[in-house]
């Protein structure tokens, strides 16, 4: 093979790479809740001071969510439905949210928020917590 019959091939494979690394980072950032919020500047510092209960920082350049989210009277705990980040034309599926990463304290930003990623395990997503903010309303 001469190296100008590689050219072609090189230069697709180049094209579909630089096409998915596009479509990741757009897909990544539907229904991303940017923490610092270019309309509201002074919820800068409250975004970063977030903390769950173990220490570790909620924020990590805007990965936060907006939540439907609602308490459990029979748990005793908060739910909130999430998403599959892969198939957002599915319904979304409510998950027990653990007490170690609620934040007990006002919520500036006004709506339920969540920080997670998940993790699949036989199939199934499982979200990987980090913390949750309940809206005026929990």
């Amino acid at each position: 093979m001469t190296s100008s019959n590689r050219r072609p091939a090189h230069l697709s494979w180049l094209i579909v790479a630089r096409t998915v690394g596009l479509c990741t980072v757009t897909f990544f950032g539907i229904n991303t809740a940017y923490s610092h919020d270019l309309m509201r500047p002074e919820l800068n510092a409250w975004f970063k001071s977030l903390k769950n209960k173990a220490g570790e920082p909620c924020c990590d350049s805007g990965d936060g969510q907006y939540a439907e989210a609602e308490w459990d009277m029979a748990k005793n705990g908060y739910r909130v439905l999430l998403k599959h980040p892969h198939r957002l034309d599915e319904p979304g599926q409510w998950f027990d949210v653990p007490n170690s990463v609620v934040l007990n304290r006002q919520n500036l930003s006004g709506r339920s928020m969540v920080w997670w990623w998940p993790s699949y395990a036989d199939g199934r997503m499982t979200p990987l917590w980090r913390c949750f903010i309940p809206g005026p309303e929990g």
